[in-house]
């Protein structure tokens, strides 16, 4: 069974697909994380900063945990025209 790919959704979805756009979840997790650390500190701090987590494996894995919620791909590779069955 042949997985297909496809390029639909909105544009914010094909950008977070892309290579910046998973560039930018994994700095969000990163200022999160160190907002958390620093900023907050404590025990809401270390809540905060393992939140941070989430959105740097969601570029780490090109994953999209809120794009069905519009419609979206919840696997951002289904947007990538080089991952598309030929």
């Amino acid at each position: 069974m042949t997985e297909t790919t496809t390029l639909e959704g909105n544009a914010f979805s094909r950008f977070m697909a892309s290579g910046w756009g998973r560039l930018i979840r994994a700095g969000m997790g990163v200022t999160i994380i160190l907002c958390g650390l620093f900023a907050i500190g404590g025990g809401i701090g270390l809540a905060v900063a393992a939140f941070g987590l989430l959105p740097i494996a969601s570029g780490v894995f090109n994953l999209c945990p809120i794009a069905p919620a519009w419609g979206g791909h919840f696997f951002g590779a289904r947007y990538c025209p080089s991952r598309r069955a030929k």
